[in-house]
């Protein structure tokens, strides 16, 4: 009877697919831009710090490095909530973070080696449990000398 088909866009169908596309989208990039990255160590040296506390980390080139006002839960997720200053050797892994290895001296007692996340050659973060929440956030300022 010359009836006509009238076809809509974006019916339900269509519309499902771009909101589910759009949800995953934006857990994708918030996913991606919170977490570990592998950075080039040779970008890495650098002053680290947390302004909030004033915790700062000293990348130095050659391997060492120097710690202020790091608190051992930061550190191990366990442990004194006093802030100490400590040194040692830092050595990258092929991985996202860096063994940051303190020297047995200086009143750090030396639990084992902390892993000094890296989110960017901008922004390091100390995460000890991997199922706890980040400890310490720390972002590169300009070296004051």
């Amino acid at each position: 009877m010359g009836g006509r088909t009238v076809r809509t866009r974006g019916g339900v169908g269509g519309g499902f697919v771009t909101v589910l596309l759009a949800a995953v989208a934006v857990l994708a990039s918030g996913c991606v831009g919170a977490g570990a990255v592998h950075v080039d160590p040779d970008r890495l040296p650098g002053v680290y710090r947390d302004e909030e506390t004033g915790a700062e980390i000293r990348l130095h080139p050659g391997g060492r490095f120097s710690a202020v006002g790091i608190a051992k839960n930061d550190a191990y997720w366990h442990g004194s909530a006093t802030r100490v200053d400590f040194d040692g050797t830092w050595n990258p892994t092929p991985s996202n973070f860096v063994y940051l290895q303190p020297d047995e001296t200086g009143g750090f007692q030396v639990l084992g080696d902390i892993q000094l996340w890296t989110a960017s050659p901008e922004k390091v973060f100390l995460h000890p449990d991997v199922d706890g929440p980040v400890t310490l956030e720390l972002a590169r300022v300009p070296d004051e000398g």
